[in-house]
């Protein structure tokens, strides 16, 4: 019970942001609807887990396609709780990753084809669906109970992308689409949603609190580094071949800016005069020795142009495949950031703790079906997958407030094959919602609801 109530708790917080009280009613139900149904998430199934089959459909569909909500909108009480798991001393740490669902279907105009990011290296295959933006705070549970960091999607957003011209389109028009397309790129929309969290994190109340953004390697460039992010710090991985240099200081040529001497962020690890330090990070559930090189005051002409960036080398990893097997490396990292008063060791468990989202892409493809829902509504193709990653956020806030960040033995008993695990899964989080909701039927109720897993099980299998 303890983990159902709190999350209705969270979930009745959105209130205020429907115009109707019915509305809000319906939005709480189909929430939780979408982590009780078993199988496709599909809207039809959401309604048939929670026994409301019966009942006319139209409505929950129109939640969708139109009633005046902002998608934004649903990770405010997921932004606003989430601020008393983080480190006042600390900046708001938070990731950002591009991913891919798929979504066929000539009548949805948000779907692209694109290139497969599961393809293997020699054969380039192509998927059709839409691309997302997704930002996510880390949560640093290694502070606090000695586990790994959780990630707490706050923002879900398409990338908005335009129309090929078609082949016997007159050069005009696709000048126009190429130039159009420069100017829109996913990149630009990041930006844009970078500073929509700012405002988001402002209205909660850390107006004087800066927010790092530790990013993966497609965001490192200049559309990212050149933009004006007010209280806002940029961390991305970056090639090994970027061309970096340092500030010319040349007495002949005073306006001179750049040094002709460039070096790259692979030089800089094979080169033995800059040395390794190293420190310990919290990876896999305890904290681990990483070597590191650490440049300052360099200036990435193509990317950041004048602005100070520091480079750091994170050297290979090894790790043994048994026992009494041999070393085997990972690859290096190689990161840039604007951040040049940041602790080195705060801004690389940052980085570290970046891998989380990933997880979260995951579980929301996964176990919560973020691709599944066949709505054809423009609107609903956008506020659908953002609905249901809400409820996945909803979850994880109510499993740290309801039972702490470790498994504990209020957790379903795992099978004997799996190695114990210190942090509850998303299905361990789904079963213990399940199983509270069949036990407490009297707050199912409450919201509207009503569970039965056999039935539910059933009618899946109809």
């Amino acid at each position: 019970m303890k983990l159902l109530k709190a999350f209705l708790d969270i979930s009745n917080e959105l209130g205020p942001m429907f115009s109707q009280e019915r509305t809000a009613r319906r939005a709480t139900r189909l929430l939780l609807s979408n982590l009780l149904c078993i199988g496709r998430h599909w809207l039809t199934r959401m309604l048939c887990a929670t026994n409301r089959d019966r009942r006319d459909w139209s409505a929950d569909y129109r939640l969708f396609s139109r009633s005046p909500w902002k998608t934004q909108d649903l990770f405010e009480p997921a932004i606003r709780r989430s601020l008393g798991y983080l480190d006042k001393n600390d900046p708001i740490c938070i990731a950002g990753d591009e991913t891919k669902i798929k979504r066929a279907g000539r009548k949805v105009k948000r779907s692209r084809w694109m290139r497969d990011p599961l393809s293997p290296p020699f054969q380039v295959n192509f998927i059709k669906g839409i691309r997302i933006i997704q930002f996510a705070v880390i949560l640093p549970l290694h502070r606090i109970a000695g586990v790994t960091a959780r990630s707490l999607p706050v923002l879900f957003e398409p990338v908005e992308s335009l129309a090929k011209p078609k082949k016997n389109a007159s050069k005009k028009e696709k000048a126009a689409y190429n130039k159009a397309k420069r100017k829109n790129t996913m990149c630009d929309q990041s930006v844009e949603h970078m500073l929509t969290l700012r405002k988001a994190f402002d209205a909660a109340g850390v107006i004087a609190r800066t927010i790092l953004f530790t990013l993966d390697g497609g965001f490192c460039n200049q559309k990212v580094f050149k933009a004006t992010l007010d209280r806002c710090l940029v961390l991305a991985r970056c090639r090994k071949d970027a061309k970096l240099c340092f500030t010319a200081n040349d007495p002949a040529h005073p306006r001179k800016k750049y040094a002709d001497e460039k070096f790259t962020p692979e030089s800089t690890r094979q080169d033995e005069s800059v040395p390794y330090r190293s420190g310990k990070f919290f990876i896999g559930g305890k904290y681990r020795k990483i070597r590191y090189k650490e440049v300052p005051n360099v200036l990435w002409q193509r990317g950041a142009g004048e602005k100070p960036l520091r480079l750091i080398v994170l050297a290979p990893i090894p790790y043994h495949l048994s026992p009494n097997s041999k070393a085997n490396y990972r690859e290096p990292a190689y990161l840039l950031t604007d951040a040049n008063d940041m602790s080195i060791l705060k801004l690389i468990q940052a980085y570290v703790d970046r891998w989380e989202i990933e997880v979260n892409h995951r579980d929301e493809k996964q176990h919560l079906g973020v691709g599944d829902p066949q709505v054809w509504n423009d609107a609903s193709v956008d506020r659908f997958p953002a609905f249901i990653v809400a409820s996945y956020a909803f979850l994880l806030l109510a499993s740290l407030e309801a039972y702490g960040a470790k498994r504990t033995d209020a957790y379903l008993r795992p099978p004997k094959w799996q190695r114990r695990r210190t942090r509850p899964s998303c299905l361990d989080l789904l079963a213990i919602l399940r199983k509270e909701g069949m036990e407490n039927p009297e707050l199912l109720k409450s919201a509207g609801l009503s569970f039965d897993p056999a039935e539910a099980c059933l009618k899946v299998a109809a």
